[in-house]
């Protein structure tokens, strides 16, 4: 096992990187992960508190805290007690924004990783038939996956009220941070390494102009906010049609026309973007709860000629490679100043999150959202609060929320680099890039015009003679 002592368990490389950002910035909300549901119907506080302590007897990673040690930096697991649910009675609040504000406020609380802990709970309650679930967590011990099987194991230990038992996890956190030591102690790392320095040779991290200049006080980015936009309902069967018809998948004709627009924007020809993919690798690895995430680094390179559909096969072709070398951490990119370099791997990422079947709870309360209502789970009626988080962690971050029905681009950015109008501005000309994909795949990427006529008359007005 992974383990120095009694209790202490080692530190995957990720969480070695999170700890160090964390020290960087201990006061910010960046890397805190948030899940909630609108609950509507009577609902039982001790109960809950029962399902809640269910869930985290099972996964030990949630009662954890962090020290540093002559050994290393240490994940230490404390007892169940260790997480509470807190309840705060709201009444009125029962406007979405109100909601929102909320639920952000409770998860923007910073942790105390050495003290409180990583994860705490949230029982918002506006009327005795109106309430919200909010679990907060830390992205140490956390992602996006695990946040939503988190909710869903709390929602389906609140039904069962202890009458059966989840089946017991075949693997917890731990091994997948001995598989990681085994990795990199062995052979193959030197292979992987080579791999990944053939890979994105040549090529450099993608960067926006910004509108202000790049801090030197620390590498991190920590202050962020979000745009997001619903892409227009009559382009998704168009997006699917093109992508079959080019022979790659939706998510790589998402990300060459994303790559497209970032060298629209740079006239770069090779950059580098992140995609944050998910480590769950191995049987019953999917139940596991934990920092499960490895940021693959994708070369884009374009020529004069690049088409749409070029550039969505070159988008493939580097993800597949990619995957077939995911076991080495992200962290380890940027060689031995890895967790204070200021030349990271990259400075944006794109991702997608598409719930399946083995996900239900997402599943039902994203497609529910999609159209506005309400879906039932486990007995009880609930709806998505969709609150914005993980803001800051790079320049920009795209993750692109998949429904049956639905597809939403949201632009995470670093508020000390970029405006508001900056960023709406490239997600108005993300949509614009698409539709001209799915009009003429063949067409060279460098075509369609990013500015409109309002744009353009403003330029014109900004080199008038009468402004001298």
């Amino acid at each position: 096992m992974a383990e120095t002592g009694p209790g202490a368990r080692a530190l995957s490389v990720g969480q070695e990187a999170l700890w160090f950002l964390y020290w960087m910035a201990p006061e910010s909300p960046a890397y805190n992960v948030q899940a909630a549901l609108r609950i509507r119907g009577p609902l039982d506080e001790d109960r809950v508190r029962r399902a809640l302590r269910t869930v985290v007897e099972r996964h030990d990673v949630l009662r954890s805290t962090f020290a540093d040690t002559p050994a290393g930096p240490r994940r230490l697991v404390g007892a169940p007690e260790s997480v509470t649910l807190r309840v705060r009675e709201a009444p009125g609040v029962t406007e979405d924004s109100r909601i929102v504000k909320a639920v952000r406020e409770f998860g923007d609380t910073p942790f105390d990783l050495t003290g409180e802990g990583t994860c705490r709970a949230l029982l918002l309650r506006s009327a005795p038939d109106d309430a919200v679930l909010v679990v907060s967590t830390h992205h140490i011990v956390t992602d996006a996956t695990s946040q939503w099987l988190l909710l869903q194991e709390l929602l389906d230990a609140y039904a069962a009220d202890g009458a059966t038992s989840p089946a017991p996890l075949k693997r917890g956190y731990d091994d997948y941070v001995t598989q990681e030591q085994e990795l990199l102690a062995g052979p193959r790392r030197e292979r992987l390494q080579e791999f990944w320095r053939e890979f994105t040779e040549g090529a450099v991290a993608a960067e926006l102009l910004p509108d202000r200049p790049r801090g030197e006080d620390r590498p991190g980015v920590f202050n962020g906010a979000t745009c997001e936009l619903r892409i227009p309902d009559a382009l998704l069967p168009q997006l699917r049609e093109t992508a079959r018809r080019s022979g790659v998948t939706g998510f790589a004709l998402l990300l060459g026309v994303f790559q497209t627009l970032v060298h629209r924007y740079t006239g770069r020809t090779d950059f580098l973007i992140g995609c944050p993919t998910t480590a769950r690798s191995g049987p019953g690895m999917r139940q596991v709860v934990g920092y499960l995430v490895n940021t693959l680094v994708l070369p884009a390179r374009f020529t004069a000629t690049t088409t749409f559909e070029e550039a969505a096969g070159q988008a493939q072709r580097q993800v597949m490679s990619a995957m077939k070398h995911i076991g080495y951490p992200y962290a380890l990119l940027a060689g031995e100043d890895r967790y204070g370099s200021r030349n990271p791997p990259v400075r944006m990422a794109f991702t997608m999150v598409a719930p399946s079947r083995l996900e239900p709870l997402l599943q039902k309360v994203t497609e529910a959202a999609a159209h506005g209502t309400r879906t039932e789970y486990g007995g009880l009626s609930v709806e998505l609060v969709d609150v914005p988080q993980l803001e800051g962690q790079f320049d920009i971050s795209v993750e692109m929320r998949q429904s049956a029905s639905s597809l939403t681009a949201v632009f995470r950015y670093a508020t000390d680099l970029f405006d508001e109008g900056t960023v709406r501005r490239l997600l108005d000309h993300y949509v614009h890039l698409l539709t001209a994909a799915v009009a003429d795949p063949g067409a060279p990427v460098s075509q369609p015009t990013l500015i409109d006529t309002g744009e353009l008359d403003a330029l014109l007005a900004l080199g008038a003679a009468d402004d001298w």
